[in-house]
């Protein structure tokens, strides 16, 4: 057989022990072979076992590297969670314990009885709100229902003053009816206040974006203030920048607001002195421009440390104030927050016995086509509207009279209901251009009627005639389909231009 094919180790052996003639022996030969594969398979397992434990021992020191890490991380992560633990507001019947990095089961129990409270000041939490949410919906519907039955006989109050004061009456009487006007108005100018000041503080009030004229717009309030003033012995001066566009973008109905409430307090602060409305432009860009305003006068000034406190809730200078001249605080803190919603603010400079000014800054969009025209003119006839018919929904019966006084005076057709359903049954049987509608009645209320008479015609224009004067109410109103919204007490004016745009009537020239 031959020798040098066999393993290393045997040939080695073969060499020193065995002589040829034993070689050549068959069964020996079988007994060589048998002995060399096994010499062959001890180095294939000792090759094997060698790699297997090289492979074990770098598996052992990654696994144990990892494990480190991990043990490490652990560590650290239960110190930070300790920290921060220790940082929590635990009620005052439990005291913050000393815990171990390895006391886990300490741990999580200290944990879920946090947990287990926090969940419990959630739910004492989400009842408060609940609390106060329904307590919120309480004073809105408080404040709805209280609207709605001061203005109804107040109506009744204003519109019989006003036709009275358009009669031939003697001179005495009309200095009666004149207080008892000047009463009124200060009367509705403290309900608007207050609901004024309930829709900003409730987030309802959303600005528009119109074309305007500002300049347009100031000299309205300044003729609308006009009177007033001279009662006091006033008078109004306006200075007006010509560079100031002719048309801007925003809400002229609060811009206006804002303005009127400070002239009218510079009005009601002011005798024998001048108040001063100031617009100037301070820059321009292609499409906007940023427009100081002011509004100067002479009268009483204010201390130096209530000048801030007359822009917080239902407060004035001093008490003396309310007394004298009235009103409920509000005014300033209306004008504050719209002019925030605006973007800007509003600063006061005063002195006591030598008048205050008040000035705010606005950022507005300039427009690309002409403002409109000035307001509606004021004449009020009984020639355009004549012969337009009218239905009028109303139960409550002194507002009836007034308003038939005031439609049968401008020349109109009226028909009346005294609640929904009747006037959504005359409705199908009869013929009407536009139709006046009470919100609030009973059997059926406007908003219902509206909705079922929108149904039968979508056109027929309806204006909703109500003391209901509130943001909600007037959300809903437009929702049913209602074209517009007509607030008792009503300027008899404003009522008038409302049915000849939705009678399509023309005004004359």
């Amino acid at each position: 057989m031959e020798v040098k094919s066999l393993h290393k180790v045997l040939t080695r052996q073969i060499n020193k022990y065995l002589t040829p003639e034993c070689l050549q022996n068959e069964t020996f030969q079988q007994f060589i072979r048998a002995v060399n594969d096994s010499y062959n398979n001890f180095d294939r397992d000792k090759e094997l076992f060698e790699h297997s434990a090289a492979l074990n021992e770098r598996d052992y020191s990654e696994i144990n590297r990892k494990l480190k890490e991990e043990i490490a991380q652990r560590r650290q992560s239960v110190e930070k969670l300790i920290e921060a633990i220790y940082l929590i507001d635990v009620p005052e019947e439990e005291s913050m314990p000393n815990f171990e990095p390895n006391n886990l089961v300490g741990l999580v129990d200290f944990l879920q009885r946090q947990i287990e409270y926090r969940k419990s000041i959630e739910a004492e939490l989400r009842l408060a709100k609940e609390v106060a949410e329904n307590a919120t919906q309480a004073k809105s519907d408080f404040l709805s229902m209280m609207s709605h039955e001061i203005r109804t006989p107040l109506n009744g109050i204003v519109g019989m003053t006003y036709l009275m004061l358009q009669e031939e009456v003697p001179p005495n009487l009309i200095e009666n009816l004149k207080t008892l006007q000047f009463s009124i108005e200060h009367l509705q100018a403290l309900i608007n206040d207050i609901l004024d000041f309930s829709k900003i503080e409730a987030g309802k009030v959303e600005l528009e974006e119109t074309n305007f004229s500002l300049k347009q717009l100031v000299s309205n309030i300044k003729r609308a203030q006009q009177t007033k003033a001279q009662e006091n012995g006033n008078r109004i001066r306006l200075m007006v920048d010509d560079d100031i566009p002719d048309s801007l973008i925003g809400d002229s109905l609060r811009i206006g607001q804002v303005l009127t409430n400070l002239v009218s307090n510079a009005i009601k602060f002011t005798h024998e002195g001048t108040i001063t409305i100031e617009l100037s432009l301070q820059s321009r860009t292609d499409d906007r421009a940023s427009i100081y305003v002011s509004v100067q006068d002479t009268g009483i000034g204010i201390a130096p440390e209530k000048q801030q406190d007359i822009f917080s809730m239902f407060t004035q200078a001093n008490s003396a104030t309310t007394r004298k001249f009235g009103g409920t605080g509000l005014g300033l803190v209306i004008t504050k927050r719209l002019l925030e919603l605006h973007g800007s603010t509003i600063k006061v400079e005063s002195e006591e016995g030598k008048g205050s000014t008040f000035y705010f800054t606005l950022n507005l969009a300039t427009g690309n086509s002409p403002a409109p025209t000035a307001a509606l003119p004021d004449a009020v006839d009984d020639q355009t509207l004549k012969g337009v018919r009218v239905l009028l929904v109303e139960d409550y019966p002194v507002n009836v009279k007034v308003a038939l006084k005031f439609l049968h005076k401008w020349g109109l057709e009226v028909d009346t209901a005294e609640n929904g359903l009747v006037g959504l049954t005359k409705f199908q049987t009869g013929n009407y251009d536009l139709i006046l509608m009470d919100l609030q009645m009973p059997v059926m209320d406007g908003y219902t009627a509206s909705q079922e008479i929108r149904k039968l015609s979508p056109t027929m224009p309806i204006i909703a005639l109500t003391a209901s004067a509130t943001f909600s109410n007037k959300d809903r109103a437009i929702g049913v389909g209602i074209n517009d919204y007509v607030t008792k007490p009503f300027n008899p004016k404003d009522l008038f231009h409302k049915i000849v745009k939705y009678s399509q009537r023309q005004l004359p020239v």
